[in-house]
């Protein structure tokens, strides 16, 4: 049997990812400089209490944002600033329409609620086909922390063995592959396809053999 369930990193896989980008529209809505508001909401651990749930609203993210940094604008403006690191891979999107309905398909991403919650809003189109959307703040734990791949496998109600994972991150690869997934390093639309074709590849040459 090939692995049932394809999950995919958010970030770097469905999204590119531009951190440094980011921290610039932030800095020029903030009117702060790059590497104070880098220190105020990612160097001091913030961004990733996000991640890890530990506020579990966006309206807390946002409230948080604005008592560190000044910041007066609206919440569209901050949304639109916080999220600028993410900008949608359409060249993903036919890859996944191939495969849509052949396999479940999720979304395993270390992000918290502003970012569901507004990129959802921003890119809905990216997120059509998902059948589980598995972001680490509902999770309790960020990759590679193998309690993170325990807890998605088990949000998809999925043996190890059953989960093929696409992410661009060395280090999630080898957590998912420690937690008995299937997994492969995403470097490309091509990547991609080839890890989805060597999949098949492998699923037929076990049943010739079985």
């Amino acid at each position: 049997m090939r692995p049932h369930h394809l999950v995919l990193d958010l970030g770097g896989v469905l999204f590119h990812f531009d951190h440094a980008h980011r921290l610039r529209r932030l800095a020029d809505a903030f009117a702060l400089p790059t590497d104070r508001v880098d220190a105020l909401l990612w160097r001091s651990g913030f961004s990733a209490d996000c991640d890890s749930g530990t506020y579990p609203h966006a309206a807390e993210i946002r409230d948080h944002i604005r008592a560190a940094t000044g910041f007066t604008g609206g919440d569209d403006d901050l949304d639109a600033a916080w999220c600028s690191a993410f900008r949608p891979d359409h060249a993903v999107r036919p890859s996944l329409e191939r495969h849509r309905g052949s396999r479940p398909l999720a979304l395993f991403t270390n992000n918290g609620p502003l970012e569901q919650e507004a990129l959802l809003r921003l890119y809905p189109t990216m997120f059509d086909g998902f059948d589980h959307l598995l972001f680490s703040h509902r999770l309790g734990h960020r990759k590679p922390d193998p309690a993170a791949f325990d807890a998605a496998a088990k949000q998809l109600g999925a043996c190890p063995d059953d989960i093929l994972f696409i992410d661009d991150s060395g280090a999630n690869i080898d957590a998912a592959r420690a937690a008995g997934w299937t997994a492969h390093h995403f470097q490309s639309r091509e990547s991609l396809e080839q890890a989805l074709a060597l999949e098949c590849s492998n699923a037929t040459a076990r049943g010739v053999q079985a």
